[in-house]
């Protein structure tokens, strides 16, 4: 193959990229996070690889050197030292299906780079890429007017549109690279008229999909961003330039808009709008409310404990679980990331692993400020310098993901390309060793074969590997919670190795198989074999991160579901340990020793877990129950003071406590009560029947059925069926 067939392959990829936030895999589990990856990941893989056989051939596409490479290189190499000293070294390089990151992310990006940087020399291809780019934000931003015009779903529900990517976050960043980019070809288009009102209707729309994606961090950061632009040009024009003139109207317009907003934010307009509200909203009470407030300060103590290098990539978690903040109990339950960039480096990679990350930037300001006239004109550098800083004030708050990932790259390669060389001994040194290599005909067939097939190998591993694994997932969801025992297969297969996905198949699969414990329709050969697959596995994802709070939880939860409530005991006892302040633990773990018959056990979690935090009413119920149906009234009456009776009877945790202490007295007198209270659902009538079989009363038992049947004629056939099931003995 010729170098041209090379060179167009490397360009038709790389001018497929922009493209790749369209991809949506409703085949697969987490359609909008893991199409987008694997593909990705296969253009990247395939043009690097089509990338290294050019350089050998021809000089001229091997890499520059420049310190933005050197920061970048830097920041791969201390991130791979910290994911393989990581607490979860495997998660660490290969991520999981809800995120799509890790090590193997950073090398794609990091191979993206040396690509683009060698390849995109000119401006004027600079110039179509970032065109075709900004054609791609029209056909997102076309897509998101459909959906706040109705006509097609935003994913996430609500009124923020989200585009193809799953997440308004996710599509407020992409608009503000996108308004950048065209900024930047309005400025080089400086005398083509037509070319400019274009650029200028592209921006209009990515502008308005900015907002209706009602994302505060992008839209202030594109705010600050062009602030910052206007301050460079009035700060670098010279007196009487026009465009100093156009700075200092845009600062002064900006900081009257912001006013005028700050005056106007509490009026009815600005309070019925869906986007203004969220911004008039802002203050530091609310921030109270969101997780950030709280996980900030774990990130912060998990950095402490770690400051050097950190936790590896992907281990958040174990710093969330570890420093918990139990006044969390009203967010969600799981959280991976700090939800703020510098923060998830810092957990990641530690002080060094923020640094290199840092020095990136620092390199690209070195460049910009730099950089001489032929290289970047002033309002080139305005606008670079513009969007560097909405970026970062957006990832304050939020975390990258690979639609965003993909323009910062692109973003660092533009100014790569368009920096001066810079002269290093080291690099130059390199270089004269692998050209020596690569000057010897006798080897340049063998390297080149040997890449074709180390691309192949990668593509089966980091492509169809898990992609196969994410299939087979997704076959097992899609089952009846009833099964067959045919279906053992489908279970088999996404557990049979440890691989990417294993850890997430082995979570839903789980949950899955607890619905099969409590179907009486799946047979018991079937349970069994389900039982012993998924135990199996547990223990086979314990061994290999066994520091995880979160899957000694959900092993306790399976095998609570199945019965063994003393083994459950044990792995929530562990996952207590990894994460003493959560009280969803708490819950699971003293209903376990109530059904292991440790009641004093019980009760003292159950009081630890209503300690933690005293504002929360779930554990506040919890304490106070198990005290009431341990015969402690005058405890629990001081505990429950305020409850309802109702929140008390129609509370089904009352009941499985007091099942776990085979109180069926009470039961049946609970079960009377709730009749009383709400005569028209049947459940209860069955919850009574159910107490007076297991306390032998087969007669009462028959008697609340056959009143069933003469209220409601329907029930008849069932109603007869479980009559004629307790006369045989039986307890259906």
């Amino acid at each position: 193959m010729s170098n041209n067939h090379l060179r167009y392959i490397i360009l038709t990829g790389l001018f497929v990229i922009p493209f790749v936030p369209f991809v949506v895999a409703s085949s697969l589990f987490f359609p909008f996070i893991t199409g987008k990856a694997f593909v990705f990941r296969l253009i990247v893989e395939i043009i690097f690889a089509t990338w290294l056989v050019l350089a050998i051939r021809d000089e001229s596409y091997r890499p520059k050197f420049s310190w933005i490479l050197g920061a970048l290189v830097t920041f791969l190499v201390v991130m791979g030292v910290a994911d393989f000293f990581g607490v979860n070294s495997f998660k660490a390089f290969w991520s999981n299906y809800e995120r799509m990151e890790g090590y193997i992310t950073l090398l794609h990006l990091g191979a993206l780079f040396f690509v683009m940087g060698s390849m995109l020399k000119t401006q004027e291809v600079w110039n179509k890429l970032l065109a075709t780019s900004l054609g791609a934000s029209v056909i997102m931003a076309i897509y998101s007017f459909l959906q706040i015009a109705g006509k097609v779903t935003i994913n996430q529900g609500g009124v923020r549109v989200d585009g193809t990517l799953g997440n308004a976050s996710y599509l407020g960043i992409y608009m503000v690279f996108h308004i950048f980019f065209a900024l930047l070809l309005f400025v080089r288009f400086n005398k083509d008229k037509w070319k400019k009102i274009l650029l200028a209707v592209v921006a209009l729309m990515n502008l308005v999909v900015l907002y209706f994606t009602a994302t505060r961090g992008a839209i202030l950061g594109l705010i600050g961003g062009i602030l910052v632009t206007f301050i460079y040009l009035l700060f670098k024009s010279e007196k009487g330039d026009k465009i100093r003139k156009v700075a200092l109207i845009g600062i002064v317009g900006l900081i009257i808009f912001i006013g005028l907003f700050i005056a106007l934010k509490n009026t009815s307009f600005v309070q019925r709008s869906p986007v203004l509200s969220r911004f008039a909203s802002l203050s530091f009470s609310e921030l109270e409310t969101q997780g950030r407030y709280f996980v900030w300060p774990m990130a912060w103590k998990g950095f402490i404990e770690k400051p050097v290098l950190g936790w590896g990539q992907e281990g958040f978690n174990f710093v969330f679980n570890k420093y918990y903040d139990p006044r969390m109990y009203n967010q969600e339950p799981w959280f991976d990331r700090a939800h703020s960039t510098p923060l998830d480096w810092l957990i990641a990679g530690g002080a060094l692993g923020l640094l290199a990350y840092a020095s990136i930037f620092l390199a690209l300001l070195f460049y910009i400020f730099r950089s001489k006239g032929e290289n970047l004109s002033k309002n080139e550098k305005a606008i670079m310098l513009g969007l560097i800083s909405a970026y970062v004030f957006n990832n304050l708050f939020v975390f990258d993901q690979i639609s965003s990932y993909i323009l910062f790259f692109t973003v660092i390669a533009y100014i790569h390309s368009h920096s001066p060389e810079t002269n290093l001994s080291l690099w130059d040194k390199i270089s004269i060793r692998i050209r020596k290599i690569f000057e010897n005909d006798a080897m340049k067939p063998v390297i080149e074969a040997s890449t074709l097939i180390l691309t192949a190998a990668v593509i089966y591993f980091v492509i169809y590997l898990p992609w196969q694994q994410n299939k087979n997932l997704l076959a097992v969801l899609k089952l009846d919670s009833a099964g067959t025992l045919e279906a053992i297969e489908v279970y088999t297969k996404p557990l049979a190795g440890y691989g990417m996905g294993f850890s997430e198949s082995l979570e839903h699969i789980s949950q899955t198989a607890m619905g099969i414990a409590a179907n009486s329709n799946a047979s018991t050969e079937l349970k069994q074999q389900v039982f012993n697959l998924i135990d199996k596995s547990f223990v086979k994802q314990l061994q290999v991160d066994p520091d995880d709070a979160r899957y000694k939880l959900f092993y306790g939860i399976f095998l609570s579901r199945f019965g063994w409530y003393g083994r459950a005991v044990e792995q929530l006892t562990d996952a207590q340990k990894l994460s003493p302040k959560k009280q969803q633990i708490y819950f699971e773990l003293v209903n376990n020793l109530l059904f292991d018959g440790k009641t004093d056990a019980a009760l003292q979690d159950a009081k630890i877990a209503y300690e933690l935090d005293l504002s929360y009413n779930q554990t506040k119920l919890l304490y106070g129950l198990v005290l009431l149906a341990s015969g402690e009234k005058t405890l629990s009456d001081q505990i429950l003071e305020g409850v309802l009776e109702s929140d008390i009877i129609f509370n089904d945790g009352y009941l499985n406590i007091l099942l776990a202490l085979k109180k069926y007295d009470q039961i049946i007198a609970v079960a009377k009560r709730r009749i009383e209270l709400d005569p028209e659902n049947f459940q209860h009538s069955i919850t009574l029947t159910a107490a007076y079989l297991q306390v032998g009363n087969r007669a009462d038992a028959i008697q609340t059925l056959e009143n069933m049947i003469k209220l409601e004629p329907s029930f008849k056939d069932q109603g007869e069926y479980y009559i004629n099931q307790i006369k045989a003995g039986k307890n259906p």
